[in-house]
C-alpha cells in the first residue's frame, strides 16, 4: 500500500493542532487542582536552552507518527467514522500514553498532577487526535 503524503501532512498538522489544544487546556485543568510546575521537574532542560524549542514541536511531531500509522492501519478497524478514529487513538494510547506514564510514576518522583495529566491527559488528546485524523484524512 502506497502512503498518501498530502493526507498524512494535512492530517499531521490537524492532529498537531488538536494534541496541542487539547493538552493546554487539560493540564490547566489538572494544574488549577493538582500544582506543579513542568520546567522545574528534576531532569528538565533550562526554558533559554535552545532545545526546548524542540519540546515544543512534541504534538506535531505525535500527530504525523499517528497520521502515518492511520494512513497505514485505517483499513484494519471494522468501525467507521469517528469511532474508528476514537479506537485508532486507544490503541495508540495502550501502546505510548499508558507505559510511559507507568514508568514515569514508578521511576520518578514527580508531583502526582504530572501523573494525572501524563495517564489522562494523553488518553484524551490521542482521542482527540485520532478523531481529528478520521475526519482530515478519509
Amino acid at each position: 500500500m502506497k502512503l498518501n503524503l498530502k493526507k498524512i501532512a494535512r492530517g499531521g498538522i490537524a492532529a498537531g493542532v488538536a494534541i496541542f489544544a487539547i493538552s493546554f487546556v487539560f493540564d490547566y485543568i489538572v494544574n488549577m487542582a493538582l500544582p506543579y510546575d513542568m520546567l522545574a521537574l528534576g531532569g528538565m532542560r533550562a526554558i533559554d536552552d535552545p532545545l526546548m524549542l524542540l519540546f515544543f514541536l512534541q504534538p506535531w511531531v505525535l500527530g504525523f507518527a499517528m497520521a502515518t500509522a492511520f494512513e497505514k492501519f485505517k483499513g484494519a478497524f471494522r468501525s467507521k467514522g469517528w469511532k474508528r478514529g476514537k479506537a485508532f487513538a486507544i490503541y495508540v494510547w495502550l501502546l505510548v500514553g499508558l507505559p510511559s506514564a507507568f514508568i514515569v510514576f514508578t521511576s520518578r518522583t514527580y508531583p502526582i498532577g504530572f501523573t494525572v495529566s501524563s495517564l489522562l491527559g494523553s488518553l484524551f488528546y490521542l482521542v482527540g487526535a485520532g478523531i481529528v485524523l478520521e475526519k482530515t484524512m478519509v
